[in-house]
C-alpha cells in the first residue's frame, strides 16, 4: 500500500510554513472568544426557536443563575379591559340576550307549572334524570333510593331503568345532588334580594352561577359556623366515599363487575336507605386507578 501513497512536494511544504495565514491561525482570535461567549448567552430569539419543554427549562436555568435574557421581548398587544372593542360588545350583547331568554323561559315554565295542580310540585329547572324519574313513578316502574348525607338533607333518587345498575345509581346521585345544591343557592340568592328590597322578577337579572363540583354534595361543609367548600370532583368523591346499606349494615362494592352489577345483585331493593361512608374504613387503602 505504501507505493500508492502520494508523496508531498517539498516546495509545497516550504510554502505552507512561510504562509502568514498559518501564523495567524495559530494565534487565538479575540473575535472567536467573543463569538463563543455570545453563543452561551440566552436570548429571546433563541427561545422562539426552542420547543416548549426546552424553552421552559432554559428560562428556569437562567433564573437560577440570576442571568438576564438578552434581546427584546415581543409583547402581545392587548386592549385594556375598559376599552370597548367590537368583539367585547358583541359578546356582551349575546350574553345579555342569552340571560334574557333564560329568565323569560324560566318565568314561563313557572307559570305553566303553577296553572296545573298535578305539576305544581315539580320545579321549573327539573333535570332530565328527575323528569324521567317522575314519569317512571307515574307508570309504576320506578326504583326509589334514599341516600343519607351527614349534615345535609336526605337525597331521594328515583331511577327509571327497569334493572338499574350501581353505575347508573352513582350517576343519578351526582346529577340530582348537584341540581338540589343549585336550587339551594338560587333560593339563598333570591332571599338575599328580597331582604335588600330588590325585585327579582326583572328580565335582565343574572343567572346563579354554581360550581361544577363542591364538597357539599356528600356531607355538610359547615365548620365553626361558616362554610368551607372544598372544590373537588366526583371522581375524587367516589374514590374517598362509598355507600353503606343502612338496613343490612353492609358496605356496597360498587366496583363489582366494573360497575355493571345490578342493584338486585348487590342486595338493594326499592325504598332502600343508603348512606355515605369513608371507603378506607371498609375496603382499606387502594391504588388510584
Amino acid at each position: 500500500m505504501d507505493r500508492y501513497k502520494r508523496e508531498r512536494s517539498p516546495y509545497r511544504e516550504r510554502r505552507r510554513e512561510r504562509s502568514p495565514h498559518r501564523e495567524r491561525r495559530k494565534e487565538r482570535s479575540p473575535y472567536r472568544e467573543k463569538r463563543r461567549e455570545r453563543s452561551h448567552v440566552l436570548t429571546y430569539k433563541k427561545l422562539q426557536k426552542m420547543p416548549l419543554n426546552l424553552r421552559k427549562k432554559a428560562v428556569r436555568e437562567a433564573r437560577n443563575r440570576n442571568e438576564k435574557i438578552q434581546g427584546k421581548r415581543k409583547e402581545r398587544k392587548r386592549n385594556p379591559p375598559d376599552v370597548p372593542t367590537a368583539r367585547r360588545l358583541r359578546n356582551d350583547f349575546d350574553r345579555s340576550e342569552h340571560n334574557a331568554m333564560l329568565a323569560s323561559t324560566s318565568q314561563e315554565l313557572r307559570r305553566i307549572l303553577q296553572d296545573f295542580e298535578t305539576l305544581s310540585d315539580i320545579p321549573h329547572d327539573i333535570t332530565p334524570t328527575e323528569l324521567r324519574g317522575e314519569i317512571a313513578i307515574a307508570e309504576g316502574q320506578a326504583t326509589t333510593i334514599h341516600v343519607l348525607r351527614d349534615g345535609l338533607s336526605t337525597l331521594n333518587v328515583v331511577l327509571h331503568q327497569r334493572e338499574p345498575t350501581i353505575a347508573q345509581l352513582k350517576s343519578a346521585i351526582s346529577l340530582i345532588s348537584r341540581a338540589q345544591h343549585k336550587r339551594k343557592q338560587r333560593e339563598r340568592y333570591e332571599e338575599r334580594l328580597r331582604r335588600r328590597g330588590i325585585a327579582d322578577d326583572s328580565d335582565d337579572r343574572q343567572p346563579v352561577v354554581v360550581a361544577s363540583s363542591t364538597g357539599e354534595l356528600v356531607h355538610s361543609a359547615q365548620r365553626n359556623g361558616h362554610d368551607h367548600r372544598a372544590f373537588v370532583s366526583w371522581r375524587f368523591l367516589w374514590r374517598c366515599f362509598g355507600l353503606l346499606n343502612v338496613d343490612t349494615n353492609q358496605p356496597i362494592d360498587d366496583r363489582r363487575s366494573g360497575g355493571r352489577a345490578t342493584l338486585k345483585e348487590l342486595g338493594i331493593e326499592n325504598a332502600t336507605t343508603l348512606k355515605f361512608v369513608h371507603r378506607v374504613k371498609y375496603f382499606g387503602r387502594q391504588r388510584q386507578s
